[in-house]
């Protein structure tokens, strides 16, 4: 069965006891799922019916550890994978007095065909980004949001990456140290 394994963080501009009710509010999580996607109630306790563009399945809460760790599990039919099983790991963490830090852990095995893990992870950062939107719309923060720096012009980093390499030269991490030789009799000529 292939596997696929990705992990992902995620800081959300609100407490950690905040952000732990958030990952239990079916209404929030739902709103953070794409068009066409819907999760439910299940019929087990503690379970949840999750259908996406093609693929259904439902996800069961294996254990929990309030406020800080979640563990989940994942069973569902697709069309293109087949059979599916994995498990999430979610796991919070305080940054502070209004921030806290989301640490994803997924493992997925599909019956046929798994995506790459680069699609794979491209889709694991689409649904953190809609979940901290979700957040973010449900609990306003009224802390700024980060900014990204411009990147520096061409110019300038010509000149640091040559800096770098000028530097790298005397505090002798360009090259590696030459091994050492054995010390033998010296042969005459």
């Amino acid at each position: 069965m292939p596997t696929l394994a990705l992990n992902d963080d995620l800081v959300l501009p609100v407490s950690q006891a905040l952000a732990w009710r958030a990952l239990h509010d079916l209404a929030l999580l739902a709103d953070s799922l794409p068009d066409g996607a819907r999760l439910a109630a299940g019929d087990a306790p503690r379970s949840y019916a999750l259908a996406l563009p093609g693929f259904e399945g439902v996800v069961t809460v294996l254990d929990l550890e309030v406020p800080s760790r979640l563990r989940l599990r994942l069973d569902g039919r697709g069309p293109r994978t087949g059979k599916v099983e994995g498990q999430a790991q979610l796991r919070l963490a305080s940054l502070g007095e209004d921030r806290a830090l989301l640490h994803v852990a997924l493992v997925i095995q599909a019956e046929r065909e798994t995506p790459s893990k680069v699609a794979g992870l491209m889709t694991l950062r689409e649904r953190l980004a809609g979940i901290a939107a979700a957040v973010g719309r449900r609990h306003p923060s009224d802390r700024p949001q980060p900014v990204k720096a411009p990147p520096k012009p061409w110019p300038q980093r010509l000149v640091d990456w040559y800096l770098g390499w000028f530097a790298a030269i005397f505090n002798g991490s360009l090259f590696p140290p030459p091994k050492p030789r054995a010390r033998g009799p010296r042969a005459k000529r």
